[in-house]
Parts: structure tokens; C-alpha cells; sequence
């Protein structure tokens, strides 16, 4: 789910303030306490909110009342409970940060003896669904997959490490899939690692697709490369990436592309190779 900025309304709910300062204020809460004399702001008594549930990353906007007027900036005092819960700014701008339980506090910053609870409940982010298992490479991927296989037809030196030529790689939906999903999440989410932000290893990913049992198994991932040749050739350049291109023991590829401009590298590139 995106992040949201969702507004939610408390209006009223300092509405028991007293309506004369000094007075102790016997009204249920959310609804005016007689005037006596001259309206203050001081609270009739502590108010508790709606609770209010957000999801991981989301933000909500609070916004309360004062003598029935909305708040001026510096009049309240804004805390949390459990800022790895959720944390608010002086503004009233609640952030939810990760599940679990907080409660969000807008106190009169003249007598913070006087203010409204927010009971929060934060519940974790929906894991993103996996990427769909392309029957077929998409062109980029057909492109990687054909170079790949060119550079496998001739023998070629791997750093210190002499190959013979290779069979060729035949397409594999599960690693394609396994491929596209780390391709997609690395540009979504602004990293670069064999390892998923979210702890997942290459093999996990591979299995999590669908390819098992697998008799081995290896990845490439590159970052930054504008078309299939200039990443196949930086591949090729690189010992340990090269060493995977020539692997005689594998059989089978899978190949991940994505593009964001929102990313620090902008085009992502992935290679998962297999034999069962």
C-alpha cells in the first residue's frame, strides 16, 4: 500500500474544556461543561479518543479543538508512548512505524494535567505479492539470455580460471520469476545486495519460487547498466560473474529487469542460474 496521508478529525474532543478556568468540570467526556465566567482552556478532564489503526509507513494527521477553536500552533504539547510504535510531530502528524500498540497524547502545553489520549494500533506492512512466473522472457531478458549463451559458445579466461565452451542455458520460469521479483525489489526499494531487505537469501528466493529440488544453483546481480550488452559485458569482466556465465554444471536461467528513476541506480539486473 502506498504511503497515505489519511486525515482524521477529533474535533470536539477538547471540547471539555472547561468553559471557566479553575472550575474541576463534571461533564461527560466530548461534550461542553457550563460556562461559569470567562471561557479558559484548561481541560475539564483527560479524554480518550477513537482508537485509531494504522499500517506500518502510513501517516495520519490529528487535529484537535481548544474552546471549540482548532489548536494554534504551540498550544498543545504532543507525546508517544512508544516511538518504535509510532511517533508524532508538534504538529500532530502521527507516523506509524512498526506494529504494536502506542498511545498518542495532545496535552495543553499551559497544564499538560489537561489532555486527550489516542489509543494507536499499528499492524505490520503486506509483504508485496510475488511477481508473476514469465512463461517467456521478456525482450531485455531474451537479450541477456541470448548474450549469455553467445559468450558460453566460446572458451574464454574467467580471471586466473580457463573455461571451455558451454551448452547453452534453456529458460526457466521459476527463476525468472525468482530473478524479476529481486530485480523489482532492489529498484522499489533502493538497494543493491544478494540479501532482500527483508533477509531473504538468493537460494530462498530461487525455492520460494518454485525451483526445487535443484542440484545447484548461483546469481548475478548488476546495477546501473542501460541495455543487456553493457551488463552482459560487465559481467563478463568480473571474475566471480564470469565464472557463473561459464559454469558448465548449469542448465537453466532466469533473468530480472527493472527501471525507476526514483532509485539511486536506476536500472537493476538480475541472473539466476540453475540445474535439477
Amino acid at each position: 500500500m502506498p504511503t497515505a496521508l489519511l486525515r482524521g478529525s477529533a474535533a470536539a474532543l477538547l471540547a471539555l474544556t472547561l468553559a471557566a478556568c479553575g472550575s474541576t468540570g463534571t461533564g461527560t467526556p466530548g461534550a461542553d461543561a457550563p460556562a461559569t465566567s470567562q471561557p479558559g482552556t484548561t481541560l475539564a478532564a483527560l479524554a480518550v479518543a477513537t482508537p485509531v489503526a494504522l499500517t506500518a509507513g502510513q501517516t495520519l494527521q490529528l487535529n484537535v479543538t481548544v474552546n471549540g477553536q482548532p489548536a494554534q500552533p504551540g498550544q498543545l504539547k504532543w507525546t508517544t508512548s512508544n516511538a518504535a510504535v509510532a511517533t508524532v510531530t508538534q504538529t500532530g502528524l502521527v507516523t506509524a512505524v512498526s506494529a504494536g500498540s502506542a498511545t498518542i497524547r495532545a496535552a495543553l502545553a499551559t497544564n499538560t494535567a489537561s489532555f486527550i489520549d489516542f489509543p494507536v494500533t499499528v499492524t505490520a506492512a503486506s509483504a508485496p505479492a510475488p511477481a508473476p512466473a514469465p512463461s517467456t522472457p521478456s525482450a531485455f531478458a531474451q537479450q541477456v539470455l541470448d548474450l549469455t549463451n553467445a559468450a558460453r559458445a566460446v572458451p574464454r579466461s574467467c580471471g586466473a580460471t580457463s573455461h571451455a565452451a558451454a551448452a547453452p542455458l534453456t529458460w526457466n520460469a521459476a527463476l525468472g520469476q525468482a530473478a524479476q521479483g529481486h530485480a523489482a525489489d532492489m529498484a522499489a526499494q533502493n538497494y543493491f545486495s544478494h540479501t532482500s531487505k527483508d533477509g531473504r537469501t538468493f537460494s530462498q528466493r530461487i525455492t520460494n519460487a518454485g525451483y526445487t529440488p535443484y542440484r545447484t544453483i548461483g546469481e548475478n546481480i548488476a546495477a546501473g547498466q542501460g541495455t543487456p550488452q553493457q551488463v552482459v559485458d560487465g559481467w563478463l569482466k568480473s571474475e566471480g560473474h564470469c565464472r557463473n556465465i561459464m559454469n558448465p554444471n548449469f542448465k537453466e536461467l532466469g533473468v530480472g529487469y527493472a527501471y525507476t528513476t526514483t532509485s539511486t541506480y536506476r536500472h537493476y539486473w538480475v541472473q539466476d542460474f540453475g540445474a535439477r
